[in-house]
């Protein structure tokens, strides 16, 4: 009886892109096929990814998966390295956004504005003049936008378990910014600055960890590269 075949597309993020030379591929599995599997398959065709895949993660249909987590007929596994346009997820406590418009700090502060509130802490994080001893031109942050717009709420709702927050606002830009410009705002209220300022902290340090956005720096001496700092 002949073996019966799931097709999966393969998607590329960030620098892996730059490895496979593409943005996605198509990949005609065994059924039962696991993620691990899946990527023995891909090393086969594309073997620059092989040295790189140790440290990357996996994404199913937008959710982080383990390698053995088995795949079906249809599914989108995202290639993801490490992590450092307008989705938004808004509730009455909590508003997380990707844009690729100038970020308006105001209107964050009213929203997380409340008669609660003591204290609003906002941390801004912006683009800076040198990096890697060459002089910065620009960035462009790219995002996987569907999964990094869920591990921002994810954030926020993680900021207010973990302390009396009121409201949370996330924004990070996304697409190509100049220098100076505002990269990522966060902006968090509570009863106590102590509780507003350790759960902004918080929430730039799990960004970076968890979030699917990259950065690639633009030099003025033509080169660019890939940053994760």
């Amino acid at each position: 009886m002949e073996a019966r075949i799931i097709k999966v597309r393969i998607r590329f993020l960030g620098p892996a892109k730059d490895l496979a030379g593409c943005d996605e591929v198509a990949l005609n599995l065994p059924m039962g096929s696991s993620v691990s599997m899946a990527i023995e398959e891909l090393v086969q065709i594309l073997p620059a990814l092989k040295d790189a895949l140790p440290n990357y993660r996996f994404a199913v249909n937008a959710e982080y998966a383990e390698k053995e987590t088995l795949l079906v007929d249809g599914d989108e596994l995202a290639i993801i390295p490490p992590v450092s346009g307008g989705i938004v997820e808004t509730d009455e406590t909590i508003f997380v956004k990707l844009t690729d418009e100038p970020i308006d700090v105001s209107n964050l502060l009213s929203f997380v504005a409340s008669p609660q509130a003591g204290a609003i802490v906002t941390f801004l994080g912006t683009v800076r003049e040198f990096s890697h001893d060459k002089s910065v031109l620009a960035l462009t942050y790219e995002a996987y936008e569907p999964m990094a717009t869920k591990e921002l709420r994810r954030i926020a709702e993680e900021m207010k378990g973990k302390w009396q927050i009121c409201k949370v606002a996330i924004v990070h830009r996304v697409g190509m910014l100049s220098v100076s410009e505002i990269s990522v705002a966060i902006v968090a209220s509570a009863p106590h600055r102590a509780e507003a300022f350790a759960a902004t902290r918080y929430a730039i340090e799990r960004i970076k960890e968890i979030v699917p956005i990259w950065k690639r720096e633009h030099f003025a001496d033509g080169t660019s590269c890939w940053s994760f700092s």
